[in-house]
C-alpha cells in the first residue's frame, strides 16, 4: 500500500484512474492474450487478493482499488484457449466464499451473473412486467418474467 503526500503524486493517481482500462485492453491486444476484467467487494478485515488455483493462473494480474473501501477491480490477462468465463467464474466463487466478499461488486450483475434471490425478487417486485432490465441477474428475459 502506498499512501501519496504530494500533489502531483495525488494527480497522478487520479489520472491512472483513467488510463488503466484501456491500457490493459491495449495490451492484450498487442500480446495477443485474452483479458478479463471484474470488480468485487470485500469484507473491511480482508485487503488481500484472492488466491487462485494453480490450474487458473493468468499470465498478468492488476489489481486497483478504490480508496477507503475495498472495492477492487482487476484484470487478468489469459492465453489464448483458456476458458475465460470459466475463469471468471472460479474466480467469483472465491470472492464469494474463501473471501466472504461479493462479485460483481459496483457495475451490476447484468446477464452475466445470476443474483442472489432476494435481490431478485426486489427486481420483480419494482417492475413486475420485466420491461426495465428483462434478462437480467439470471431472470427471465421475457414479459412477466415467463420461462
Amino acid at each position: 500500500v502506498h499512501e501519496c503526500t504530494t500533489n502531483l503524486e495525488k494527480a497522478g493517481v487520479t489520472s491512472f484512474r483513467f488510463v488503466a482500462a484501456p491500457a490493459f485492453r491495449t495490451y492484450c491486444v498487442g500480446t495477443g492474450l485474452q483479458g478479463i476484467s471484474v470488480d468485487y467487494a470485500l469484507p473491511k478485515n480482508h485487503g488481500e487478493e484472492p488466491i487462485l488455483p494453480p490450474t487458473n493462473q493468468p499470465v498478468k494480474r492488476l489489481r486497483y482499488s478504490h480508496f477507503a473501501c475495498n472495492v477492487v477491480h482487476e484484470d487478468l490477462a489469459y492465453e489464448q484457449g483458456v476458458d475465460t468465463h470459466e475463469a471468471k467464474m472460479e474466480l467469483k466463487g472465491i470472492v464469494d466464499h474463501d473471501c466472504k466478499g461479493k462479485l460483481p461488486a459496483e457495475h451490476g450483475h447484468g446477464t452475466e451473473y445470476k443474483a442472489p434471490k432476494e435481490t431478485q425478487k426486489r427486481w420483480q417486485k419494482m417492475d413486475p412486467l420485466n420491461v426495465m432490465n428483462p434478462g437480467v441477474g439470471g431472470l427471465s428475459s421475457k414479459y412477466r418474467y415467463q420461462q
